[in-house]
């Protein structure tokens, strides 16, 4: 399953049929940094309702219109070379391990920079050595992987990002399939909690995950 055709597709439904939440106007306080938050983020997994109340909706941040993910995701193909597995398995936002427990949401950006952007945001609860192991597997493939096969039927090539300030730590990186425009992804750490976000752009253009949906989603996860 390729996570952004389904997102895609699965957000047009909804918001036709009105199910997508409105943003609300933000309260104008700077955001803390990552440093400050640290102390704040859950070490110990959080348990399924806990999770489900720290992800994000449409009432957190403005311009974007938010539905729940229809589903967990269900894996991915097999990358070559393998050193590449660990890029392959966020695309399909089935990271390895499996986490404890998921929450996904779908965000559709309708207005401000990131309009007619869809971001997938997966919520995954991990014991907190396994969340630090899914970002430094990350970055040892990011060093070595430029392209890779498997998942998709044409070759896709992969580049580091930068990486936002958020959480306790984060990886972001672009993967883009031949004959199609480049995805963004960004991966948070927050304790022991990792969040995925895989934005496609839905204009031909490369893509960009939405500084305002990684921080209003990472600064209400912390606040759980």
């Amino acid at each position: 399953m390729r996570i952004r055709g389904t997102a895609t597709v699965v957000l047009a439904a909804a918001l036709v049929a009105g199910c997508g939440s409105g943003g609300s106007s933000s309260d104008g306080k700077e955001s803390p940094s990552a440093s400050e938050r640290a102390v704040e983020a859950p070490a110990d997994p959080l348990g399924a309702a806990r999770l489900k109340s720290a992800a994000v909706s449409g009432a957190d941040v403005d311009g974007f219109q938010i539905v729940d993910f229809p589903a967990e995701p269900a894996g991915g193909g097999t990358a070559a070379p393998a050193v590449c597995q660990p890029l392959e398995n966020m695309r399909t936002a089935s990271p390895e391990p499996d986490p404890r427990e998921f929450v996904g949401r779908l965000a559709y950006a309708d207005s401000g920079p990131a309009a007619g952007s869809a971001t997938t945001v997966g919520l995954m609860a991990y014991e907190q050595s396994d969340a630090v192991g899914i970002l430094d597997g990350l970055r040892t493939a990011l060093a070595s992987c430029t392209a890779y096969t498997g998942g998709v039927p044409a070759r896709t090539t992969a580049e580091t990002a930068t990486a936002p300030d958020a959480g306790d730590e984060a990886v972001a990186f672009h993967l883009r399939t031949e004959g199609d425009s480049s995805d963004a992804f960004v991966v948070v750490r927050s304790g022991a909690t990792v969040v995925l976000f895989f934005t496609a752009s839905g204009t031909g253009s490369a893509a960009e995950v939405p500084k305002a949906l990684v921080s209003a989603q990472i600064g209400k996860l912390e606040r759980a």
